[in-house]
């Protein structure tokens, strides 16, 4: 199954649940607006991709105090389902469907796919509170949505931990917390006030495995111009780690805008796939 087979299935399931529906239940979701996508592929299709899934010494390890995850993009036979699935979402009549949901004009997509492709989070990894990079690799576009696609199958979303965090008043306030049940699509805003992280996984045998994509736009969500790198947070009770994790952002986002401002030329420090 290729890449426009999948999009057409996900296009189809969007207009089974109603567009005017879906756009209602985002408008009204949170601070942090957000959209869950229940039974999103044909659960063959969807069993296949959590099958098919990489290993973890398949993928590269992001371990440092304000990750511990496994991420990838590049994919060999039959886990090429994966990266046709991952190409879906860029197909440009996903983006438009997804556009007229979330109230967002003329979105673009990301094939080079920076910091989006799978990510793999087994026992004791965790993803601390952060705001994704405002840009695209170039920083030429403004980051507006996070589509966040679950293929793991037999995890169990209520024991096994790896909940979707959304903090729309801070940290110390009351949370949205959704669960990374099998084969459901999470569409959530990313700007510079969408605070979000993921809890530590508990269980003992089982991934969450997410297929990612982000998708991008020329307009500022606030109207504004603004720069800044992915800014990361300590969760509760955290204070020095989350001290230093402050600090280390502003440095890092200083530094790049800095470097663009002396040479036009943008710094990566996220992983991309050349086109």
């Amino acid at each position: 199954m290729n890449r426009y087979e999948i999009s057409t299935l996900i296009i189809k399931r969007l207009k089974e649940l109603g567009i005017n529906y879906l756009k209602n239940k985002y408008e009204e979701s949170s601070a942090i607006n957000f959209l869950v996508i229940e039974d999103l592929l044909p659960i063959k299709i969807a069993t296949k991709l959590s099958d098919y899934f990489p290993f973890e010494n398949e993928l590269t390890h992001l371990n440092g105090p304000q990750e511990n995850k496994y991420i990838g993009f590049h994919f060999i036979d039959k886990q090429n389902l994966i990266e046709e699935c991952i190409y879906s979402f860029q197909e440009e009549n996903v983006i438009k469907i997804i556009g007229e949901i979330t109230s967002i004009k003329n979105l673009i997509g990301d094939p080079e796919l920076y910091a989006g492709g799978i990510s793999s989070m087994s026992k004791g990894c965790f993803l601390n509170p952060h705001i994704d990079n405002s840009h695209d690799r170039n920083m030429q576009n403004f980051r507006r949505l996070n589509l966040l696609y679950y293929v793991n199958k037999d995890f169990n979303p209520i024991k096994d931990g790896g909940e979707l965090v959304l903090y729309p008043n801070g940290i110390k306030n009351k949370a949205d917390e959704i669960s990374c049940a099998f084969n459901r699509l999470v569409i959530m805003r990313t700007d510079n006030r969408s605070l979000h992280g993921v809890k530590k996984i508990k269980s003992e045998t089982k991934r969450r495995k997410c297929i990612s994509n982000y998708y991008f736009s020329k307009e500022s969500p606030s109207g504004t111009n603004y720069y800044h790198s992915t800014s990361f947070r300590g969760f509760k009770k955290e204070f020095v780690k989350g001290t230093y994790l402050k600090l280390n952002a502003l440095t890092r986002t200083f530094a790049k805008k800095l470097i663009y401002k002396l040479t036009n030329k943008s710094v990566s420090t996220s992983q991309y796939r050349n086109k």
